[in-house]
């Protein structure tokens, strides 16, 4: 059961008196058999076992109050991100094969085009006969196709598959 704050502070205070008035009856038939030049000692003894007990609470109360704070940006910095989302490195290759294949008609000649028969013989099970037809390149710059043209011919690819 939870306690409200003003019952709480009540009972620890009670709690305190109590520890102090049970400190007070165990230390006063030391106090009077000890030698007098020894009696400011057992005071001071006494007195240090309240101010540990209050002490090692307020110690805890500190503790419960620091842990719900929230993280400080530094302490945030401190620990890792979680890595990001692996690709799968096939998926890797063909994205630099794309890549490559617009920036060089002779790339997309001897490497992509030939991938992307042998893709359509595996789906369709067609001879290589019935493959569309390889789209030229941009001339003036020696390039591969463009994206929108490579979209077209895997939408067709798909279309067929």
């Amino acid at each position: 059961m939870v306690q409200s704050p003003e019952r709480r502070w009540l009972r620890l205070l009670v709690g305190y008196f109590l520890f102090l008035g049970i400190l007070v009856l165990a230390m006063t038939p030391v106090y009077f058999y000890a030698d007098p030049s020894h009696r400011p000692m057992v005071v001071r003894l006494g007195g240090a076992l309240f101010l540990g007990a209050v002490l090692i609470h307020l110690r805890k109360l500190a503790r419960e109050w620091l842990d719900a704070q929230p993280p400080s940006a530094f302490e945030a910095a401190l620990h890792r991100a979680p890595p990001g989302p692996r690709l799968a490195p096939l998926f890797g290759k063909l994205q630099d094969e794309i890549r490559f294949s617009i920036k060089s008609q002779q790339y997309f000649e001897h490497v992509l085009w030939l991938r992307i028969l042998r893709l359509l013989a595996a789906r369709t099970d067609q001879r290589l006969a019935a493959a569309p037809v390889m789209p030229g390149g941009r001339r003036l710059l020696r390039r591969g196709p463009s994206l929108t043209t490579l979209r077209d011919l895997i939408a067709e690819i798909e279309e067929r598959a």
